[in-house]
């Protein structure tokens, strides 16, 4: 290591300096905008609040990162120094006045950094034989200001800055997703009172197809299966399916998936293996299981809903003439009870969800609502499982 510089090391750092500069503006002006406002969008959150100023530096330092390994030496240096940089911020008295204040959104927080970042980069640029031994470490990598001396960051007109910004702007949406997932959203397992469902099959044959019709139907769940060996007493042998959801929440009257659109956005595939979008952000099973997100478990039962009360969705419904009710006194309880039985039949997507989900996947099904006061049982009758209703006796 060498404590003064030459006018030439003082030039080649020079040089990358400025192609680094305009490769954090390249990122953010052709990624980091858009892709904050698309994910907030897709997502149907508001981006109103400001996550704070570590979240904001990860963001970014993971960004960098991501062209570690790429072009050898020269990437592993230049992720090392602006993720360095940015993690060197995180401690109060290092942080960038203007980054040290709270801003209204994601939005304008990831906006301020890149800023900061020209701004340090041409800081360091006016004076490089002074700053010629500052050094940052990432992730047990330290790189000196020396060490930009020793390589040559490509241009903006080289194409190895295309491939190095769009690995940066993946990046970037990767970890944007799944941070605002990690505070907005929950991972659901289904659980129903009359036990795990049993799909029939031979234990070579794992339910793939059944499972890519249902995620077809269903985009926001995860199914995961393991073989079951029948214990006797009623009991089947067959694949025993899990169920997960992802989104804001589930309940009786909603299973708070995330929207459609996102789903399509946000997944590789369906089951694992099975790819549906391969520009998608993450497989299935790492959204599910490995990013961090809270878990909670909905237990669907036969109990009835307590305290509620008809909502302004229903009561719009009984105006307009579309509620259970009305359909079964126009077309007869036989024949709406009948054209729910021959559709399970037909569909064994729809009869997994209106067994698990039959609010929802009833009124979707009927194109009717049904009111919140009263309770909703669908039994979907198996070797060990066997329902019968007693209707209500009527008034002589």
């Amino acid at each position: 290591m060498t404590d003064t510089p030459t006018p030439a090391q003082i030039a080649q750092v020079q040089s990358n300096l400025t192609n680094m500069q305009a490769f954090n503006d390249y990122v953010y002006n052709q990624g980091g905008s858009s892709r904050i406002t698309n994910a907030y969008l897709l997502m149907t959150i508001q981006d109103n609040n400001d996550l704070g100023l570590n979240i904001g530096l990860n963001l970014m330092e993971g960004m960098f990162w991501a062209v570690g390994g790429m072009l050898g030496p020269i990437g592993n240096f230049a992720a090392s120094f602006l993720s360095g940089m940015l993690s060197y911020w995180a401690d109060s008295e290092n942080t960038p006045p203007s980054l040290n204040q709270t801003f209204a959104s994601l939005f304008l927080r990831i906006q301020a950094q890149s800023l900061a970042v020209d701004t340090a980069l041409a800081t360091y640029y006016q004076d490089v034989a002074g700053n010629w031994n500052t050094s940052f470490t990432y992730n047990g990598v330290t790189c000196t200001m020396e060490d930009l001396s020793t390589f040559q960051f490509p241009a903006e007109t080289d194409p190895e800055f295309e491939k190095m910004a769009a690995a940066s702007i993946f990046a970037l949406d990767q970890y944007i997703w799944s941070t605002v997932m990690k505070i907005n959203y929950v991972v659901t397992l289904w659980e129903l009172t009359s036990g795990p469902t049993i799909f029939p099959g031979s234990e070579g044959d794992p339910p793939v197809s059944w499972d890519e019709m249902f995620i077809q139907k269903n985009p926001a769940y995860y199914n995961t299966w393991s073989w079951h060996n029948s214990s006797g007493c009623g009991d089947t042998t067959g694949w025993e399916i899990n169920e997960y959801n992802l989104g804001t929440g589930a309940g009786v009257f909603t299973d708070g998936s995330m929207s459609n659109e996102a789903c399509a956005y946000l997944f590789i595939d369906s089951a694992d293996g099975v790819v549906i979008n391969e520009n998608g952000l993450y497989a299935r099973a790492t959204v599910f299981n490995n990013l961090g997100l809270r878990t909670a478990t909905q237990i669907v039962n036969d109990s009835g809903p307590t305290g509620e009360k008809l909502s302004v969705g229903y009561l719009r419904a009984m105006a307009e003439h579309r509620t259970l009710g009305t359909l079964i006194l126009r077309e007869g309880r036989d024949k709406v009870q009948q054209s729910i039985i021959d559709k399970a039949h037909e569909d064994p997507v729809f009869a997994r969800d209106v067994v698990a989900r039959p609010r929802q996947t009833l009124e979707a099904f009927l194109g009717v609502k049904i009111p919140e006061t009263i309770a909703l049982t669908v039994i979907g009758e198996s070797p060990r499982k066997f329902g019968i209703v007693i209707p209500i006796k009527k008034s002589e």
